[in-house]
C-alpha cells in the first residue's frame, strides 16, 4: 500500500484549531497565572510575616530577594532539561515543586526558612513559566500562535487581579498563612491535572520514534481523518540535538537571535518592573489616596489582562514585528502620560493606569509571542527559559533603580519620562530582530531536507 508523509506542523496548521487545543492552552494559561498570583501574595503577606518573625525590613528583603533568584535557575536548567526529557514531564515537576514549598511557606518561624522555600519556589516557578509557553504554542497552528501565546502570557496580570482578590478576603480573615496554602494548593492540583489529562509534545513523540497508538491517538483529537489514514506517516522537521542544550541557541545562525532575544528581554523586563514595583509610590508621590493607588494598580493588571489577548490576535493579523514595534512606540507614550497625569483625578489615574498597563505589560506579552516563534521546536523550550531567565535579571533592576532615583528626589514626571525612552530602544531592537530574521529566512537551507519521516 503506497505510503504519504505529513509532518506535525502540517497537522497543526491544516486543520480547525479544536477545543482539545484550546483545553491545552487553559492548562498553560493556568501555570502562567501562578507568576501574577505568587507575585501578589509574597507582597501582601510580607508586612504580617514581619511581625510573625519580628524580623528587620532588611533580612525580609534579602530573604525576597532569593525568590526572585529561584526562577533564574529554574527558567534556565528546567526549561532545557524539557527538550530532553519532555515539555508535559517538566512542566508537572516544575509545578509540583512551586506548590510544595510555597505550601510549606505557611509554616516558617524564621527568615532563613522563608529565603529557603522562596529560592525552591522560584525554581519550580521558573521552570513552568517557560515550559507552559512553549507547550502551549507547539499545538497551535502557525496562523494563531502570537494570539495564543500573547493570551497564555495573560495568565500573569490575570493572577495578579486574582492574588490581589484572594488576599483581599482571606488576609483578614484566615491570616497571613492562608495565602500560601491557597498558593501551593492551585499548582498541585495544576501538576495533578497535568500529569493525568495533558498529552506530551506530538513534535517531541514523533521525533523520539514513540509509540504509534499513542501518537495517533493525539492525533485523532486533531485531525481525525489523518489519524484513521494507516497509510500516513508522520515525521518531525525538526533536528534531535544532543550535548548541551544552550550550545545549540547559538549554532545554526541563531547567535544573534538568541543575543538580540536576550538584550530585549533584559530591557523589556525592567520596563515592565519599573513601573509594576513602583507605581503604587508614584501615584501615592503625586497625591492619589491609599484607595486610589490601590485601584490604579488593579487597573494597571486590567489593561494588561485585555492587551495580551488583543495585542496577540494583531500580531497573528497583521505583521507581528510591526505590531510590537508600534506597540513599543505607545508604550513610550503612556509611561510619559502617566507620569504627567498621575496625580490627576481619580478618573484620570484609572485611565493612564489602564493605559499604561495596556501597551507596557501587554507589549511584553507580545514580546514573548516573538520568541516562542523565533526558535524551532527542538531548542524552543531552552530558548524561552534563557531568554525569561534574562529578563527575569532584568526585572532585578526596576525595583533598585526606581528606589534610587526616588532617594535623589526625582519627581514621578522627572522618572518616568527618562525611563519611557526605553520603550523607543525595544521598537529599535524590534526591527533590527526582524531585519536580521528575514535576511536569515532568506539564506536558510529548507527544514527538514534530510529529515527521514518517522513511521506513525
Amino acid at each position: 500500500m503506497a505510503t504519504r508523509t505529513i509532518s506535525v506542523r502540517e497537522i497543526f496548521d491544516g486543520s480547525k484549531f479544536t477545543p482539545y487545543q484550546a483545553w491545552i492552552c487553559v492548562l498553560c494559561f493556568l501555570a502562567v497565572l501562578l507568576d501574577g498570583f505568587d507575585l501578589t501574595i509574597i507582597g501582601v503577606a510580607l508586612p504580617k510575616i514581619k511581625d510573625s518573625l519580628n524580623a528587620s525590613s532588611g533580612a525580609l528583603g534579602m530573604a525576597v530577594g532569593a525568590g526572585l533568584v529561584g526562577p533564574l535557575v529554574g527558567a534556565i536548567f528546567l526549561g532545557m532539561s524539557a527538550d530532553r526529557w519532555g515539555r508535559k514531564r517538566l512542566l508537572c515537576l516544575s509545578a509540583l515543586i512551586f506548590g510544595v514549598f510555597t505550601w510549606l511557606t505557611a509554616y516558617i518561624t524564621s527568615v532563613e526558612q522563608l529565603a529557603l522555600f522562596r529560592f525552591l519556589a522560584g525554581i519550580g516557578l521558573g521552570g513552568a513559566i517557560p515550559n507552559a509557553l512553549a507547550f502551549g504554542c507547539e499545538y497551535a497552528p502557525s496562523r494563531l500562535r502570537a494570539s495564543l501565546s500573547t493570551a497564555m502570557w495573560a495568565g500573569m496580570p490575570g493572577g495578579s487581579v486574582i492574588g490581589s482578590l484572594a488576599a483581599a478576603y482571606l488576609l483578614p480573615v484566615y491570616g497571613w498563612q492562608s495565602l500560601f496554602f491557597v498558593g501551593g494548593g492551585l499548582p498541585i492540583i495544576i501538576a495533578l491535572v497535568t500529569a493525568l489529562l495533558l498529552p506530551e509534545s506530538l513534535e517531541f513523540l514523533v521525533q523520539r520514534g514513540a509509540d504509534v497508538t499513542r501518537i495517533r491517538k493525539i492525533v485523532s483529537r486533531i485531525s481525525p481523518a489523518l489519524a484513521k489514514d494507516r497509510a500516513v506517516q508522520f515525521y518531525s522537521t525538526e533536528q534531535k540535538l544532543s550535548g548541551i542544550p544552550v550550545k545549540h541557541l547559538f549554532t545554526r545562525g541563531f547567535a544573534m537571535t538568541t543575543l538580540l532575544l536576550w538584550a530585549l528581554f533584559f530591557v523589556a523586563f525592567y520596563f515592565l518592573w519599573i513601573l509594576l514595583a513602583w507605581a503604587p509610590t508614584f501615584l501615592r508621590e503625586t497625591g492619589a489616596s491609599p484607595q486610589q493607588y490601590s485601584i490604579g494598580y488593579a487597573c494597571i493588571h486590567l489593561g494588561a489582562f485585555v492587551a495580551c489577548i488583543v495585542i496577540g490576535r494583531l500580531m497573528d493579523t497583521f505583521n507581528p514585528f510591526r505590531t510590537l514595534t508600534v506597540a513599543y512606540v505607545l508604550a513610550f507614550f503612556s509611561m510619559v502620560a502617566f507620569g504627567l497625569f498621575s496625580g490627576g483625578s481619580f478618573l484620570v489615574v484609572a485611565i493612564v493606569c489602564v493605559v499604561a498597563g495596556f501597551f507596557i505589560n501587554g507589549a511584553n506579552g507580545g514580546l514573548v509571542g516573538l520568541c516562542t516563534v523565533s526558535y524551532p521546536v527542538d531548542i524552543r523550550g531552552t530558548g524561552v527559559g534563557w531568554a525569561y531567565a534574562i529578563g527575569k535579571i532584568g526585572s532585578l533592576f526596576g525595583p533598585v533603580l526606581g528606589g534610587y532615583l526616588i532617594d535623589m528626589k526625582w519627581s514621578v514626571s522627572k522618572i518616568c519620562l527618562w525611563n519611557s525612552f526605553v520603550g523607543l530602544l525595544i521598537a529599535a531592537g524590534i526591527i533590527i530582530l526582524q531585519r536580521h530574521l528575514a535576511a536569515a529566512k532568506r539564506n536558510e537551507v529548507p527544514a527538514g531536507a534530510e529529515s527521514k519521516p518517522q513511521a506513525a
